[in-house]
């Protein structure tokens, strides 16, 4: 009677008001107020979402007053300013003095040749000839034009103008045609390093003109064309263009022109719609917003920016609305919502330190910024670790607040929303690192999808879209990595156990598992077995399979502690309780549960497999030794060995907690289905559907099924899944003939035992 009563009492337990959520409010009026001093604290900047190139969508006409440079006339001014600046040129004396030091020998041969002994003249032509090879003069041409008593002065007279020539410069006549064909007064600046000198085209020697002038002294005709003829090879051009002098010369005097600034009033079209947007399109809309926020009186300012902070106010509450529909358990977890909280920021962070790079320092272009917001990575991250609902509604709320920040820009939302929609359908089936790279090029493919029907309306130049394509495929790549390298810390911080993670203890190589296997057999074949039985019934009713395939292999460690009491440990083996009363016998079947933990914290094993341990038997009766002790008591009463006294229930109770999820019910009714039907003599499925009827009638009315969330309805296609899997499970076999039935004419053998 006691037992019905606090069953009674357990079943009519009122139900809790619904409480209100205040931490989640609080937690969402401190988002709204930081997102709304992140987004506009300094000021609404709008910044210009066209492109070069791109079509106007609407004709935008001036609102105030303003000056803007002018950027062809400028332009025209700076390029002319640059055109005016002459080359520099820089001259190169080595070649003179090569040029001198070849004339000199070629004479001090010739003078060491006229008065040379007959033995060594042919040598002394020789050396000669050596230092005429490559010139069209022949060595006795040379010495019959110009006499000994002439050697001295024509040396003379050809070093003199040799220095004087290439040290003023030789131009060549590649540089002649193309600087003073259609500029004949055009100048050059000619420097040697140390000094520099601006001379015009006639001051400039050519390589003909350079020849002539050396030669022009020379009286006699035969030997000036034999000079020419020699200086053909010696006197080259030694002028070469210098083009960094020349454009830093260049890039001064652009810098000396001043912008060309014109005034623009109220009321004048700036841009007509269906335009191609021009560089100084972009730069009149860009002058215009700031003259226009500069005269933007303060009360304007605050109800611009109140409107604003308004219409974030709302995408929060309306993302909230959804996530009490969909995922009203997250609401009630603070935790959770930090999370939410944090990983929101990270997207709108990121956005806004985007669009303040772009509007102060031009670093990065407008046309670039919704592509390169990183949406997909606070979705992936919130579908992996909080499941896909929470993801919707964080997705919503990014998407909103970024198309408020981006001056109410459908198309961010638009974008933002494909993304949600992306990220978390291919985020629900994360169980491997490789599925994050491919919901990340799922996501990189819309981005990319999103960028080429954009390009259809609004039709930007090539480098433009090429730039928006590389932009959209870098953000969508990049939030993949970051998600990767991000999941463990937030597992950590908030622990959290996703599918990842499970995959991972899922290993039967696991030291946990392989340690149970050696020490305690019967119990890990149990647990494999309460795996599988529990495994088809999560998927049956839609649970989380994975979860409940891991939880059920760990759930039994703690029996690794005294493994010869637990019964599947047993075999042939005598049983230890035979000589252990019932309470002794009880306190050593609940002792695994606490040793179970106890190993679990040891080896960091993730809160769902300690909840599993804890809640499998939940606080259920240890129902054999309860009637045990109360049979023993009996006998002792009827012996009149001992005095009456009272068998406590709560002392063969385990003390862990009921089932709080579906999951946990699951592996709790799997757990006692899978020890009870191994008791089964010949077993049959209407044997084992009785005998699972039996275990979920006790379990539901001992409170075990109170907090689980399940219906009647999924329990019992929990039931018919358990009854399926077990009739196969516990299947019987045909027997093998004996021997002396396949071979009668040879006497009797002892039967072979049947196998399985």
């Amino acid at each position: 009677m006691k037992k019905q009563k606090r069953i009674a009492e357990r079943k009519t337990e009122s139900v809790n008001k619904k409480e209100v959520p205040y931490k989640a409010i609080g937690l969402g009026l401190l988002l709204w107020i930081f997102v709304t001093w992140l987004f506009f604290g300094s000021g609404i900047v709008r910044h210009i979402d066209i492109a070069e190139g791109q079509r106007v969508p609407s004709t935008i006409v001036a609102s105030v007053d303003f000056e803007c440079d002018n950027l062809t006339a400028t332009a025209f001014g700076r390029t002319k300013a640059a055109s005016a600046v002459p080359p520099v040129f820089t001259i190169d004396p080595l070649s003179r003095d090569h040029t001198i030091e070849v004339i000199e020998k070629i004479f001090t041969r010739l003078q060491q040749l006229s008065s040379a002994p007959s033995n060594q003249v042919q040598l002394i032509e020789r050396s000669l000839g050596d230092l005429l090879t490559g010139s069209p003069v022949h060595t006795r041409e040379l010495i019959a034009l110009i006499p000994s008593n002439q050697l001295a002065s024509v040396k003379t007279t050809l070093v003199t103008h040799i220095t004087t020539v290439m040290s003023a410069g030789i131009l060549s006549d590649e540089y002649q045609r193309t600087l003073f064909r259609d500029a004949p007064d055009r100048k050059l600046t000619i420097t040697d390093g140390a000094t520099s000198a601006t001379v015009s085209q006639q001051d400039i020697y050519s390589i003909r003109k350079a020849r002539q002038t050396i030669c022009k002294n020379l009286v006699e005709t035969p030997q000036r064309e034999l000079v020419e003829r020699l200086l053909v090879r010696l006197v080259v051009d030694n002028l070469s263009y210098d083009e960094a002098a020349t454009e830093i010369l260049r890039n001064e005097a652009m810098q000396q022109i001043n912008p060309v600034v014109q005034q623009h009033l109220s009321g004048t079209t700036l841009v007509r719609a269906g335009e191609s947007a021009t560089a100084q399109t972009l730069l009149l809309l860009k002058q215009h917003e700031q003259t226009r926020q500069e005269e933007q009186e303060v009360i304007e300012q605050v109800m611009e920016i109140f409107g604003n902070s308004i219409l974030l106010l709302a995408g929060l509450i309306a993302a909230a609305a959804i996530l009490r529909i969909i995922a009203p358990k997250i609401l009630q977890r603070p935790d959770q919502l930090l999370l939410l909280v944090i990983l929101s920021l990270f997207t709108l962070g990121l956005a806004r330190l985007l669009t303040y790079f772009s509007v102060q320092y031009a670093i990065i272009s407008p046309a670039l910024l919704m592509y390169l917001v990183p949406h997909a990575l606070a979705i992936l991250l919130a579908g992996i670790l909080l499941g896909g609902s929470a993801a919707i509604a964080l997705g919503l709320w990014t998407s909103f607040a970024t198309a408020v920040l981006f001056d109410q820009s459908f198309n961010v939302f638009a974008l933002g929303l494909l993304i949600t929609i992306t990220a978390t359908s291919t985020a629900r089936n994360v169980h491997r690192r490789s599925s994050l790279f491919q919901a990340g090029l799922w996501v990189c493919a819309i981005k990319v999808l999103f960028v080429l029907v954009s390009a259809t309306l609004n039709r930007p130049i090539v480098p433009v879209l090429i730039g928006q394509l590389f932009a959209a495929i870098l953000a969508g790549m990049l939030s993949t990595v970051l998600v990767l390298l991000l999941i463990p810390i937030f597992e950590k911080l908030f622990k959290i156990t996703t599918d990842i993670t499970l995959l991972e203890l899922s290993d039967m190589g696991h030291p946990l598992l392989q340690k149970m296997a050696i020490q305690a057999p019967g119990t890990y074949h149990h647990s494999l077995m309460v795996a599988t039985l529990a495994q088809n019934a999560a998927e049956a009713i839609g649970a989380n399979a994975l979860l409940i395939r891991v939880c059920a292999y760990y759930h039994d460690i703690g029996k690794m502690a005294k493994p010869e009491f637990f019964t599947e440990n047993i075999q042939h083996k005598e049983n230890p309780h035979d000589e252990l009363s019932p309470h002794m016998s009880a306190l050593v079947i609940v002792s695994h549960v606490k040793e179970g933990l106890a190993l679990a914290k040891r080896h960091k094993l993730p809160q769902p497999i300690l909840d599993a341990i804890e809640q499998h038997h939940g606080n259920g009766l240890i129902s054999y030794f309860y009637h045990k002790a109360k049979t023993q008591q009996q006998k002792d009463l009827e012996s009149a060995h001992s005095r009456k006294s009272t068998i406590n229930d709560s002392d063969f109770r385990y003390g862990g907690a009921p089932a709080v999820s579906p999951e946990m019910a699951i592996l709790s009714l799997a757990d006692a289905s899978e020890a009870a039907a191994r008791s089964i003599e010949k077993p049959t499925p209407k044997k084992i559907a009785s005998m699972m009827d039996e275990i979920f009638t006790l379990k539901i009315r001992d409170g075990q099924m109170d907090y689980a969330s399940l219906t009647m309805a999924q329990i019992n296609i929990v039931k018919q899944s358990f009854v399926f899997s077990l009739s196969n499970m516990l299947h019987g076999r045909i027997p093998y003939p004996k021997d002396h039935e396949n071979k009668l004419d040879q006497p009797p053998k002892k039967s072979a035992d049947s196998a399985e």
